[in-house]
C-alpha cells in the first residue's frame, strides 16, 4: 500500500455500467416498468455502483480492506445501461485511514457517494444476537405495516464457488482486477450487499424495488466452497416522501461460525404510487 495524505486525489476509476438485472423479478430494472415510476430506464442495481465505489478502495487499501475494512454507500441517483460512469476517491483522513467516495455519470451528476476505511481493529459483535431462522411461509407483504423493526428474517445460505464467481459475478460487476481471478482470487465485497438483496427477496413478496444504501464492516475474508449464512432481522421501518423503506441488520457468517461481515442495508420496498 503506497503512503496516503489526507486530501490526496486518487486515480479514478472509470467504467461503462452494466445492467445485468434486466432478467431479474424486480421489474425496476427493466425499462417499461422503471419508465411507470418516472426513471429514463432500467436502473443498474445499486449492487453494480456499490461494486464500481469499491474498486479505488481496494486498489488503495489492498487485501486488508477486503478482509477487514468497512464501506459506506448511498445510491442517490439512477444509473442506466451503457453510461460512462466515473467512481472517484479522496483521502479524508488517515486515522483511521479514510477514503471519500463518489460515483459520477458523464453528465457531471452525483449518482452515489460513500466512504470506505480500514480501522485499526473491527468492532465487537455478539453472534447470538444473529440467530438462524427458518424462512417465513408465505412470504411477507411489502409494506412496513408487515416488516416491523425487530421482526428476525429467514437466514439465507449460498456456497462460495470463486471459479463461478469469476465467470458470473464478478464479470457482470465489470472488475478486471486480477485480485478476482485464477488459483488464489477472493470474493468480490459487492457480492455482500447482493446476498443482503437476496435475504430481502426470499423474505418478502416484492413488486418493483429499489436498494438505496449499504453499510458494511467486513471480519474476514469468505473462502472458496465455504456455506456462507447470512442472518438478521428489519432494524427500521419507515415511510419518507410516500416510499416505504426498511433497513436490514445482518451478520453473514462462514460455515455457521466464523463472522465475515455485518451489514445494514436499506431499500424502498413498497414505491409510490
Amino acid at each position: 500500500m503506497n503512503q496516503l495524505t489526507p486530501g490526496q486525489e486518487l486515480p479514478a476509476y472509470t467504467v461503462i455500467a452494466h445492467n445485468y438485472a434486466t432478467g431479474s423479478e424486480n421489474r425496476i430494472h427493466s425499462d417499461e416498468v422503471a419508465a411507470q415510476y418516472g426513471f429514463a430506464g432500467g436502473l443498474v442495481p445499486g449492487v453494480g455502483n456499490y461494486a464500481y465505489l469499491t474498486r479505488p478502495a481496494v486498489e488503495a487499501l489492498g487485501r486488508d480492506w477486503l478482509a477487514r475494512g468497512a464501506m459506506k454507500a448511498k445510491f442517490l441517483k439512477p444509473v442506466y445501461d451503457g453510461e460512462r460512469v466515473s467512481a472517484r476517491a479522496r483521502v479524508s483522513s488517515t486515522d483511521p485511514l479514510t477514503l471519500s467516495l463518489e460515483l459520477y455519470n458523464s453528465a457531471g451528476t452525483l449518482c452515489a457517494a460513500g466512504e470506505a476505511s480500514l480501522p485499526e481493529s473491527v468492532p465487537p459483535l455478539d453472534p447470538a444476537a444473529y440467530p438462524a431462522c427458518a424462512p417465513s411461509e408465505p412470504l411477507l407483504p411489502a409494506t412496513i405495516t408487515a416488516l416491523p423493526a425487530g421482526l428476525t428474517l429467514g437466514s439465507l445460505e449460498r456456497q462460495l464457488n470463486l471459479a463461478e464467481m469469476e465467470t458470473g459475478f464478478v464479470t457482470e460487476m465489470r472488475d478486471a482486477l486480477p485480485l478476482y481471478r485464477g488459483p488464489e482470487a477472493v470474493c468480490h465485497p459487492a457480492l455482500l450487499p447482493a446476498l443482503a438483496n437476496e435475504i430481502l427477496m426470499k423474505n418478502v413478496a416484492l413488486g418493483p424495488w429499489i436498494h438505496t444504501a449499504s453499510e458494511v464492516q467486513h471480519y474476514s475474508l469468505p473462502g472458496d466452497g465455504e456455506t456462507l449464512s447470512l442472518q438478521g432481522r428489519i432494524a427500521e421501518s419507515y415511510e419518507r416522501r410516500g416510499h416505504e423503506f426498511v433497513v436490514l441488520d445482518l451478520a453473514l457468517f462462514a460455515d455457521a461460525q466464523r463472522l465475515v461481515a455485518r451489514i445494514r442495508h436499506t431499500a424502498i420496498v413498497r414505491l409510490r404510487a
